[in-house]
This record gives C-alpha cells, structure tokens and sequence, in this order.
C-alpha cells in the first residue's frame, strides 16, 4: 500500500508550514516597525509592496533553477537565504535598507515558495501525487491565515525588534526540518535558459483563474485590520485569524473524500458561493461577531479552493517540469495577492473599505465562470492524457 504520509512528505509538510507562518507573521509587524522608525504614509507602502515585485519577476527564474539544478540543494540554500531578512530588519533600521531587504526577501521567496510544492510531488508515489499535493497546500493556506495571528500577538507582548528575531528563530527551525529529510536526486541535464519556456504554458489557465479567486484574499490581509480598527473592534482581529485557521481545518477534514472521489467541480461551485456571500456580507459589516463569522467561512472556501488547484497543476505535470509549473502557477497568488491590496486602497479613498470589500466579490464571479467554462473541462483532459502515459 503507498503512503502519502512518509517521513519526507512529514518533514517538508512541517518545514512549508513554519516557512509561511513565518513570511506571512512578518506582514502585521512591517507598518508598525516603520511607523516607530518615523517611515509614514506612502513609504510604508513602497517597503511593503517592494517584494511584490521582485517576486513576480523571479518567478519564472525559480522554475529554470527547481528544474535544472538538484531541487533539495536548491531549497536548503535558499531557504537559508530566507531566514537572514529577519535580521536584516533589525540591523537596517532605515529606509532605504528596508526597501533593499523586501525586494531580497521577494527573490528568495520566489524559490522558496515554489520549491516546496515541487519537493513534496517528488516524494509522493507517483499515484498519489494529485491527493499528496491537495494536503500538502493546506500549508499555504494554514501559514496565510496563522502567520498575521502570530506577529500580532508577538508584536503585543514583544518590541518590534524582538519580534523579528521571534521570525528568524521560526525560519531557522524550518530550516533544521528540511535539513533531515535529504532527498536525492539523479544529476540533471541543464537546459539553456529561455524565457518562453521558463512559464510551464499547461499551468497558464489554473494561474488565471486562481488571480481572480486570490483578488478577494489579498483584500482581507491586507485591510482587516484596518476596517476592525475603523468600525471600533480591533482587539478582535488576532481572533479573526483564528477563525480563518478553523474554517480551513474544518473545510478540509469535511471534504477530504469528496476530494479522493474526484467530486471536484461541486466543492469549487459549493466553494465559490460561500466566499461570493461572505464578501458581499462586508457590505452590512458592523459588529465582531460578523467578523469573526466572516473568517470562519472564508477559512472554509479558501480551505478548498487552495489546495484543490494546486493538486490540479502539480498533479498533472510530469515530474521534470513540475518547477516551472509551480512556479507559473504560483504567480496567481502574488498577482491576485498585490490587485487585491491596490484595489483596497483605491477604495477606502473613495468608496470606503466595507463597500470595497464588498465589491471584490465580484471577483469570485470571474472566477467561477472561468472554471465552468474551461478549466475544469481542461483538468480533466490533462489528468486523462498523463493516466494513459502511465505519469500518474
């Protein structure tokens, strides 16, 4: 009987979460440590978006690394690389060296991110690609929604310094988890670098379509607190990642054979439906319990959605190529990711941010027609093409 559960899919499962714990921990604590260091207004703004860009532009450099040199080695050395910001921070207190420090951060994480999905298909048998992968993104999910937890309830009983080194001490015990696992890997014939084919093309349409379902998210990360803070509740916002974390554990454990089953458009539909209302609730929000009501359903259609498309992208690509195809797929996050925050700040301007919130639903309409349409008529056929290869 093939396990998915092996030591190696155990060690990279704890290492992926503490590394995204961690990135996403960082997010909360970055305004306030500029705003001690006296960096306001639309400074605060470059130092946060700076990663961003580099991390999109990365992206399809990562791939031709993950795919054309030894992946575990590439992952230990960069992953090392990731834990030095933390300090960085620390010993910078400048702004000029925070922009240089985020821009760093987006190249690492570039590697990092995609690295990780990649290592875990290659350790999973190759029949249990697709279901190791779906579990396997929890991860993501988990360290998106406890990460903001974490750094504001380090930031209270911490400075803000010291919270960095609380980040550096989660990175580095990442790093000694991956540090056991030691995965071999047959020497690689290295290609010449070409842009074109540093984007795996098959991953394109679940790229596209995860940037409009991200959209929505990236508005919540970034606003929620602000909104909590505005309508006279922000004491609840580290509660409201708690609920987001439940939601996503909920959504998970309650799906998993629907999921096993191949029962995939109706958790994307059912899915769709949940985040579309909990988005359009925004407009009507004015109390704690609606927050915290909004985060548990959120927990759950994003606790689906997530891992379901990233088992569809590394479950169907050969092993040789699945670099790139993480790392292409991946861009959905960081652009739908940074259109969500842009967007909220155009709003709260204009429209204000319940009503902006509000309106990013409309995203997930986008999203949904663009998976009934095509991309699940397309998973299939991809799926059925490498089944009767014998690559799955």
């Amino acid at each position: 009987m093939e396990k998915i559960w092996n030591k190696k899919f155990i060690l990279l499962f704890i290492t992926n979460l503490l590394m995204m714990a961690t990135f996403y921990a960082a997010v909360p604590i970055i305004p306030i440590y500029c705003q001690q260091l006296g960096i306001t207004g639309s400074k605060i703004g470059i130092v946060l978006t700076a990663m961003s860009v580099t991390t999109v532009l990365f992206r399809p450099f990562a791939g031709y690394i993950l795919d054309n040199f030894n992946r575990y080695k590439v992952y230990i050395l960069f992953l090392a690389l990731f834990c030095l910001p933390f300090l960085g921070f620390v010993l910078f207190p400048f702004f000029g060296a925070l922009v240089a420090i985020r821009l760093y951060m987006g190249i690492v994480y570039s590697v990092c991110g995609s690295a990780t999905m990649t290592l875990a298909g290659d350790v999973l048998p190759p029949r249990k690609v697709g279901k190791g992968v779906n579990r396997f993104a929890l991860t993501i999910s988990l360290g998106m929604a406890a990460g903001p937890f974490i750094g504001i309830q380090v930031q209270n009983y911490l400075s803000s310094s010291a919270s960095f080194i609380v980040l550096f001490i989660m990175s580095t015990a990442a790093l000694i988890c991956v540090s056991f696992c030691r995965i071999s890997y047959p020497k690689t014939e290295r290609k010449k670098f070409v842009l074109s084919d540093a984007f795996y093309k098959p991953a394109l349409p679940f790229m596209v379509n995860m940037i409009f379902i991200m959209i929505p998210f990236g508005a919540v990360i970034a606003y929620s607190s602000i909104l909590a803070q505005d309508n006279g509740f922000s004491s609840t916002i580290p509660f409201f990642y708690v609920f987001l974390v439940a939601g996503m554990l909920l959504s998970k454990f309650s799906t998993q054979k629907l999921i096993d089953a191949g029962r995939h458009a109706i958790l994307v539909v059912f899915s769709l439906i949940v985040l579309f209302f909990t988005m359009g609730s925004y407009f009507f929000l004015n109390s704690a319990v609606h927050l915290l009501a909004a985060g548990f359903f959120l927990g759950i259609g994003y606790g689906i959605l997530q891992p379901l498309f990233q088992s569809f992208v590394t479950g169907t690509t050969p092993a040789p190529k699945r670099g790139a195809a993480n790392a292409t797929y991946l861009l959905s996050y960081d652009i739908g990711i940074g259109i969500g925050s842009l967007l909220m700040g155009i709003f709260q301007e204009n429209i204000g941010l319940s009503t902006g919130f509000a309106l990013t639903a409309a995203a997930f309409i986008a999203g949904g027609l663009i998976y009934a349409l095509y991309v699940d008529r397309y998973y299939n056929k991809l799926a059925l093409r490498l089944k009767e290869q014998n690559l799955l």
